[in-house]
């Protein structure tokens, strides 16, 4: 119903970054309005869509295209406490690293061999790396309960640290974020009290070399599964799983 002009403008050859510019002349009754507004679209070797409205239900302007994970304004909840956390736990950790150590940070990774007993495994190797959200979600919160008893021991072996009580509050309250989201939340049950003195008997006992290295591959391993888990729930909000 109108006379269009249709430019579509690359800045350069190789470019995945266009702009699909179209100016429409409208019919008399519409004369109020006089153009429609530019476009841009971002192309990830897809054909150009030969009508607007192809365009308009392309799914081009998803925010998985425009690299925003699907969000338009502020980060959802669960991100910006995983990120807090992340950088709580990294600087706790380097922390103690340099005052029980005494060694400089730039020899942190000559302590990754240390490992922990029942430390839950990379969300890689789990039911994360399916489609299923709600199996991904219980490994998630199962993880996030074994760290929080660990962090126990922490506490037990680094009482000084001023950041382990934000680090031990935050953990849980992400527990009960990601819980939020899960259909049948029961499923994933509390820590028996047999697994509790399992898990803690592991790392309570040695000698105070060995406990320290304990603390220090605990939170070596609790950064590595926070990382983890938000490339997970990002993975769930491009699939169209609503997180928030």
């Amino acid at each position: 119903n109108c006379t269009s002009d249709v430019t579509l403008i690359c800045r350069s050859p190789w470019s995945h970054f266009c702009i699909l510019s179209l100016t429409c002349s409208p019919l008399p009754l519409l004369s109020d309005l006089s153009l429609l507004s530019a476009l841009v679209v971002l192309v990830k070797g897809n054909p150009v869509p030969s009508a607007l409205s192809e365009l308009m239900t392309s799914g081009w302007t998803s925010g998985e295209e425009l690299g925003t994970d699907g969000e338009t304004g502020a980060p959802p909840k669960w991100e910006k406490m995983i990120k807090m956390l992340v950088h709580e736990v990294t600087t706790l950790r380097n922390q103690q690293f340099v005052e029980e150590f005494q060694k400089p940070v730039e020899e942190i990774s000559s302590f990754s061999q240390h490992q922990v007993p029942y430390t839950p495994p990379h969300l890689s190797k789990t039911l994360c790396s399916t489609s299923n959200k709600e199996a991904c979600l219980q490994e998630i919160s199962r993880g996030l309960q074994v760290y929080q008893l660990l962090l126990q021991h922490v506490k037990a072996e680094y009482p000084q640290s001023t950041l382990l009580p934000s680090v031990t509050h935050q953990t849980t309250v992400l527990i009960g974020l990601v819980k939020d989201q899960m259909k049948v939340a029961e499923v994933v049950e509390d820590l028996s009290a047999s697994e509790r003195k399992r898990v803690l008997g592991e790392v309570s006992t040695g000698t105070e070399w060995e406990r320290k290295t304990s603390v220090h591959a605990i939170l070596r391993e609790l950064r590595n599964f926070l990382v983890d888990t938000k490339r997970a729930l990002r993975r769930m909000a491009k699939r169209g799983k609503d997180f928030q």
